[in-house]
């Protein structure tokens, strides 16, 4: 084999290593220091020999391996490490290349790192070798996908196939139906966000008591609350579940709804003290029930409006044909399915990752019900999206209807002004015939021919008169 061919197989080696290394070097370091200020702070013995093992675990955790000891479980995958893991194997791969060879060789290598992963561990996991391996691998996938997807240059044969098989519309609906689903998945995730920032905000006193009762130090209480950052998505997805409606719990201990929740029966750990007491008034469950609904309303109107979107306008509906109208207003149906599909398929995932164990008992199901989960977030959002959709063509009708009628009605106008015209016309046209019958007969009475004087005189009898007897002629 030449240099050349073999450069690909040994840059995914190379990418594998170097992604490796950058995401586990710091985490132990993070480890030593964790345990370093506790050790230090607590006044007991070193436990820097626990550096390792540890590292190892919070590494195989963070693709989803779970690990116990004899009192403690933890199946809960810190998914922003998860994320940090997956971005940082595309980033490695995007700058090394994203040959399918280079995919193949740093796949095994990945696998030989997990493998080496699981030796020398002071937990034992919950996963066999295969599983690990299995994980790991999945894992790997998704990274190096996101950094191939990326490459316009090797899924140039694919888009000229669709450019091929589909037509342009249909592409376009495709496309705006899995960005709109990303970008309502994304916007759900933001308010979990502001729904956990709201927690700390009101819940922080309490944290700080629950810190205080454990004899916690300052610099313990700091790191406690970087690591917990880890968690942070998965408190962002059980904040969204409780925002709307479906609410989470705490193995059989606590359930969390708008409407019920106590931390009173969940163990002394800091980080339960910020779920959240029940909302009393029930105007205000309401509305924060209904705010999946909005946001699918305002994004399928705005998918609606834009131009980049479908472009639909109520006011030019009169100049369109009727079977372009009607395309115009099938194709976002198609779109907002997708969307739907989108929607569900991603808040289940999540859902389903964010939830886990951390305990065998009264803690070994702590999460959301993924199957509620998803209907009250994917559920509104569909809907908010149709009812958008059914707006617009309410709003389109009644601007045809308006138009038709005003067009219907000068119409009207106009024929009846029309026929006024024409009758006021004949009666111009009789009154002028009735006078010009009537011209003659006035002319021969007023103009008639009057006789000369010569006959005139003819015409008088004539008379006798007195004189000296001498007549005219």
């Amino acid at each position: 084999m030449s240099r050349t061919k073999l450069i690909p197989w040994l840059r995914g080696i190379a990418a594998s290593c170097v992604a490796m290394l950058i995401y586990a070097v710091p985490l132990g370091f993070l480890m030593a220091l964790v345990l370093l200020v506790a050790a230090m702070e607590e006044g007991g013995d070193t436990m820097s020999s626990f550096t390792v093992p540890l590292t190892q675990a919070v590494v195989l955790l963070s693709q989803g391996v779970g690990f116990h000891t004899s009192s403690i479980v933890v199946t809960i995958v810190p998914l922003l490490l998860t994320f940090l893991l997956v971005a940082l194997i595309r980033t490695v791969f995007r700058r090394m290349g994203t040959d399918p060879r280079g995919y193949v060789t740093g796949l095994a290598a990945w696998l030989v790192f997990d493998r080496l992963l699981e030796n020398n561990l002071t937990v034992a996991l919950n996963d066999s070798t295969f599983l690990v391996l299995c994980k790991g691998a999945l894992v790997f996938t998704v990274g190096f996908a996101w950094a191939f997807l990326q490459d316009r240059g090797r899924l140039e044969p694919l888009r000229g196939y669709l450019r091929a098989q589909l037509s342009a519309p249909i592409r376009h609906v495709i496309a705006v139906g899995v960005r709109l689903g990303v970008l309502i998945v994304a916007i759900v995730l933001l308010c979990g966000l502001g729904t956990v920032i709201a927690w700390i905000v009101l819940n922080h006193h309490a944290v700080g008591t629950s810190f205080d009762v454990m004899h916690v130090q300052t610099g313990s209480r700091i790191l406690i609350c970087v690591m917990a950052a880890a968690w942070l998505p998965n408190l962002m997805l059980w904040a969204v579940s409780w925002l709307f409606g479906a609410g989470f719990s705490v193995g059989d201990l606590a359930t969390f709804t708008l409407a019920e929740g106590s931390t009173a029966h969940l163990p002394a750990l800091p980080i339960f003290r910020l779920f959240p007491q029940p909302v009393a008034d029930p105007t205000i469950r309401l509305c924060v029930t209904l705010i999946p609904l909005a946001i699918g309303f305002a994004l399928g109107l705005l998918v609606l409006v834009a131009r980049r979107g479908f472009g639909l306008r109520p006011s030019q509906a009169r100049s369109a044909e009727p079977r372009d109208l009607l395309f115009a207003y099938a194709y976002p149906v198609g779109a907002f399915c997708i969307t739907s599909v989108v929607v569900s398929l991603l808040c289940t995932l999540l859902y389903a990752l964010s939830g886990g164990a951390l305990g065998t008992k009264h803690l070994a199901s702590v999460g959301v019900d993924v199957r509620h989960a998803t209907n009250a977030t994917a559920r509104p959002c569909v809907l908010g999206l149709f009812l958008a959709w059914g707006t617009m063509l309410l709003l389109t009708a009644i601007v045809l209807a308006v138009r038709t009628l005003i067009a219907r009605r000068g119409a009207t106008e106009s024929a009846s002004r029309c026929a006024k015209a024409r009758g006021a016309s004949s009666q111009r046209e009789a009154g002028g015939d009735a006078t010009t019958e009537k011209k003659p007969f006035t002319a021969r009475v007023v103009n008639s021919t009057q006789q000369p004087k010569e006959k005139q005189g003819d015409d008088n009898e004539p008379t006798a008169t007195t004189g000296i007897g001498i007549g005219l002629p």
